[in-house]
């Protein structure tokens, strides 16, 4: 079991939520295509990176989720007007 889950809003790179977490869902909307990376913390191993297409976008991660060691980290976020809704758990 991975818990309760939290959604956490994103624009800008950063550290996203409490250290140690599972990533379940990353809902995308932006106003032109775009992509992220999520890193395990600053500068730690890529744990996922995704491009979109405009408007939203929904990626579900199956089973337990990926789980961030050190911390779920937006490394790289780029497309206009692009916002990220993060589900940790």
């Amino acid at each position: 079991m991975a818990g309760p889950v939290k959604a956490f809003n994103v624009s800008a790179t950063g550290a996203v939520g409490p250290g140690r977490s599972r990533i379940k869902q990353v809902v995308m909307y932006a106003t032109g295509a775009g992509a992220f990376t999520i890193t395990d913390g600053s500068g730690g191993a890529t744990l996922l990176t995704q491009k979109f297409p405009t408007g939203q976008n929904v990626l579900n991660i199956p089973g337990d989720g990926v789980i961030a060691e050190s911390g779920v980290f937006v490394s790289a976020i780029s497309g206009t007007g692009a916002e990220l809704t993060i589900f940790l758990a």
